[in-house]
């Protein structure tokens, strides 16, 4: 039997960079069912540095996403990680969302997002000039992160200090004894006195593993999918465009999705998955809803969108809720001290990854 200080269940972005923070004060082993790191969210999304102006002020998001954008950005540089601080425009496409513009200007302020400001239409255009729009606001500090070279940094980094890697390894049971945990995997058993689950689409179950009941706790994962296509029409564009987020909340809207080499895919959509399955499939179905979206800011011939990448996104709102803040949390309470979930980690979880796990290391006991 394999002892350590802290298991952390996960090597996803955000349990990389739990480990690389904690495996300075003790020693670690991450658990990981497949059989490398970031196969799921991580590996799956738009690689965008957020910068906090969506959420709602004082919320673990809105605070962790702006420390980790600065945190996120310093680690780039100072360990030759690709990125591109190339600022977003978060538009505004008719009279009906002008009002969300002046919102989303408002609350990012509140929240402290730096150097702000209000664009009409022409400077956007000039700018970006396959963009049409009224109105939007400038987020300067917004980027794109290479998130695969950011993971394997991590790693690296972690290992040097000590760190453990246990792929192939799938978490069955938990089981508290005394002060210290016993974790289960179908590759063995580890002793342990912290465990950090981080365990992603699959974090609500592996809390039920340690006893916690997912949907009394408001602990229920809802996957909700998101599509990329792309169109040979737009092979290039220097800034990110979003659109104002969806009304229910559920997604930031169908935008461009940039590489550090500039090249451009558009999306993610949003919809829920029925009985949660792990479905990475593409198909044309949504062809109308992006050709629809797109055709809102973008002057670009949309005849040959085709289907390109796709994520799932760990939800805590389930459909028709409102917004749902990250679970971060160290289950004393429930009678089991050092058992820190992270659940609901989806967006901004890579731009937060560096200031969770500060976080993290500061709700230890």
């Amino acid at each position: 039997m394999k002892e350590c200080d802290i298991a952390i269940i996960g090597a996803g972005v955000v349990g990389l960079a739990i480990a690389h923070k904690v495996c300075n004060k003790y020693s670690v082993i991450v658990i990981e069912a497949e059989d490398s790191f970031g196969k799921h969210t991580s590996s799956r999304n738009s690689e965008t540095i957020h910068s906090g102006i969506y959420y709602p002020a004082d919320t673990l998001k809105a605070k962790l996403c702006l420390r980790g954008n600065e945190l996120l950005y310093q680690y780039a540089r100072d360990n030759d990680i690709s990125f591109l601080n190339c600022g977003k425009y978060i538009i505004a496409s008719d009279d009906s969302e002008v009002s969300e513009i002046h919102r989303l200007f408002e609350n990012g302020n509140r929240n402290g997002v730096p150097n702000l400001r209000l664009a009409d239409g022409k400077e956007i255009e000039k700018t970006e000039p396959m963009v049409k729009c009224l109105l939007g606001v400038h987020v300067p500090t917004a980027g794109i992160i290479n998130s695969h070279e950011f993971m394997k940094s991590l790693e690296t980094k972690a290992k040097e200090k000590g760190a453990l890697f246990a792929y192939r390894s799938k978490v069955e049971r938990i089981i508290p004894e005394n002060k210290n945990y016993s974790v289960i995997t179908d590759n063995g058993e580890l002793k342990c006195g912290i465990v950090i689950n981080s365990a992603g689409l699959f974090s609500d179950k592996v809390a039920e593993s340690a006893g916690i009941d997912p949907s009394k706790e408001g602990y229920k994962l809802h996957y909700c999918k998101g599509e990329y296509y792309k169109t040979n029409s737009v092979k290039k564009m220097s800034t990110l465009i979003y659109p104002v987020p969806s009304p229910d909340g559920k997604s930031l809207g169908i935008h461009n999705r940039l590489s550090t080499d500039g090249s451009v895919v558009f999306g993610p959509n949003a919809y829920y998955l029925e009985e949660n399955k792990l479905d990475y499939s593409l198909n044309k179905k949504f062809l109308e809803e992006f050709k629809n979206s797109l055709s809102k800011f973008l002057k670009a011939d949309l005849s040959d969108l085709t289907p390109y990448d796709c994520g799932i996104r760990p939800k805590l709102q389930a459909p028709g809720e409102k917004f749902r803040d990250f679970i971060i949390k160290n289950e004393k309470e429930k009678g089991l001290a050092n058992f820190i979930n992270l659940i609901g980690i989806e967006s901004p979880g890579l731009t937060s990854s560096l200031a969770i796990g500060e976080y993290v290391e500061t709700i230890i006991i």
